[in-house]
Order: C-alpha cells, then sequence, then structure tokens
C-alpha cells in the first residue's frame, strides 16, 4: 500500500473507495471534486487492479491511498471487500474512477441519510454525461427521474455501486459477492434487504456516470450482466425475448435518433447496438444453462 501525506484531514468517519484500472482521462477530476466536498471527514482508498497508463501517477498527486491488486484476482466484488477491509470509516462510498460527482455537497448529501439506523445503504442520482449517447441517455434520465424512496435490489435493478454510501457494520453481515462477473450490487441488495434493512435513492446526490463504448465494449459488458442476472435468477432470456428486443429496439432506437434529431452516425449504430447486446445474451444464457447441465450431471 502507499500513501500520500501531502495534506492531513479531520477525524474519519466516511472511506471513499474507488476501483479503478487504466482510468487517467477521469481520475484526476474525481478526487479534485472529491477534495472539495464541503463534508471533509473523510479517507480515499484506491483499488487499482494493474493500470498502465498514468492513473497510478495521477491519484499520489492527492492525498489518497493506493491498493494494488493483480488484474487475474479482479472482481467487482472481490476489489470492493478487499477495499472494505481496510476502510477506517463508518460508512464506505462505492465511486467509480469515471463517476463525476456534480457538487461540493454530494457527500454530504449522501451521508446525511443515515441518521436512520435501518439504512443499509444509499444510491446516488445518475446523470448521463454531456457526450453520452442518446440511448444511454434516454434510458438514465428515465430510470433516475424518481423522487426520494426506498428502493429495491431486484427489479428493476436500480441499487449500484457505482455511486453509493453503505454503512460498514452491515457489510460486515454481508460481504459482496466475489464469484458474481456483474450485478454483486444488485444481489448484495436483495440479501440486505432480507434482513430488514432500507436502501434508499437519494436524488439531491448527483453524480455523471455513463459509458460511450465500442461494440466490443457492449458486448463484453452484457454477456456479464446477462450471466450474472440469469445466474441470480433476476432474468429469463429466452430466443423469443431476444428476438423481440433486437427488432422491435432497433426500430424505436432508430426512431428515436430521428425524433430528436440527433448525429446520424447513432441511427445507423443503432442496430448494431442492438446486436451486440442480444447476441451477448444469448451467449450468455447458453453458457450459464451448460454450466447448469454440468454442475447437475457432477451432483447425480
Amino acid at each position: 500500500m502507499q500513501q500520500n501525506k501531502n495534506k492531513t484531514t479531520p477525524a474519519i468517519d466516511v472511506s471513499i473507495l474507488i476501483r479503478a484500472k487504466n482510468e487517467d482521462k477521469h481520475i484526476g477530476q474525481t478526487l479534485s471534486v472529491l477534495f472539495s466536498q464541503t463534508y471533509m471527514k473523510f479517507e480515499v482508498l484506491i483499488v487499482d487492479s494493474g493500470s498502465t497508463d498514468r492513473t497510478l501517477e495521477i491519484a499520489r498527486e492527492y492525498p489518497v491511498k493506493i491498493y494494488e491488486i493483480k488484474p487475474e484476482d479482479f472482481t467487482y466484488g472481490y476489489s470492493l471487500n478487499y477495499g472494505f477491509e481496510r476502510a477506517e470509516g463508518d460508512f464506505v462510498v462505492n465511486l467509480s474512477a469515471h463517476a463525476l460527482p456534480s457538487s461540493n455537497d454530494w457527500l454530504s448529501t449522501l451521508i446525511d441519510n443515515f441518521n436512520d439506523d435501518r439504512v443499509a445503504a444509499v444510491m446516488s442520482n445518475n446523470l448521463p454525461n454531456p457526450d453520452c449517447n442518446p440511448f444511454d441517455r434516454r434510458g438514465l434520465l428515465k430510470k433516475y427521474a424518481i423522487p426520494k424512496q426506498q428502493i429495491s435490489g431486484g427489479p428493476p435493478y436500480i441499487f449500484a455501486n457505482y455511486s453509493s454510501a453503505v454503512r460498514k457494520s452491515v457489510w460486515e453481515k454481508v460481504h459482496y459477492s466475489e464469484t458474481l462477473s456483474y450485478a454483486e450490487d444488485h444481489d448484495w441488495a436483495l440479501r440486505v434487504e432480507a434482513l430488514g434493512y432500507k436502501i434508499i435513492y437519494e436524488p439531491d446526490a448527483k453524480t455523471y456516470h455513463s459509458h460511450n463504448e465500442t461494440l466490443k465494449q457492449i458486448y463484453r459488458r452484457s454477456y456479464m450482466e446477462a450471466s450474472a442476472r440469469k445466474i441470480l435468477k433476476f432474468q429469463k432470456y429466452t430466443l423469443l425475448n431476444i428476438l423481440y428486443d433486437l427488432l422491435a429496439g432497433s426500430f424505436y432506437d432508430m426512431l428515436y435518433v430521428l425524433f430528436k434529431r440527433d448525429n446520424l452516425k447513432w441511427f445507423l449504430f443503432a442496430p448494431l447496438r442492438r446486436i451486440a447486446i442480444n447476441y451477448a445474451r444469448l451467449q450468455a444464457s447458453i453458457a450459464v444453462n451448460m454450466d447448469e447441465v454440468k454442475k447437475g450431471a457432477d451432483n447425480s
């Protein structure tokens, strides 16, 4: 572990945990906003899983603790548990390296919700970045346009760790799954809710977070997400609903681009994006089914 001690901080009651790999385009801006917060009783921990760019060089310019794990050991759940074990705060804020809090009272707005002892976690509002593609922008603005409320970890899968605060004493009872390729946050939230805890959505704690991914990246993310959701029985993918989403979804997206008079490139990208998503879902579903059959055979 490496620590930069350029700045002393007050007594710590919040740990901000950032998972990073090759985030030199974003990490500096994210850390700059963090160290401009009105709520200053925090530490920042960075769990890096093999950056080869300037991520760590930039991070060392700030008073942060840096931990490095092997890329082959990385899962979302493992890196979170690794960071939680080393966090000093009573509350741990999970923040993606490319998630940018929108104001200097973001942290205080999150933490204020823990006045209720039954609150296990608080979820930020998710705003699309200015350059976000029209499809993700549409989805994010619709999904998070809801008032402050208690939310569920399961369908509609709103709880996520890109920007959330967790009561550490609850994590000590329920760790994140280290075997899931994705959706470790959904799984954790459901298990915590089963113990009678509450999860709060805080719309006033706003964070800019979205992805403009290549088709390869879209396929990879969709494959991991579909695998995890199928394993957790959150969602069942059939050939019929895959084909429906591919055809109807492509048609809807293309019309949406025309209606919004958006860049023509998104009109052409729309069906390719849906092909990548649904081919990934099909492949993931087949792989999980085969694995379940294999496990059944091994146990018989």
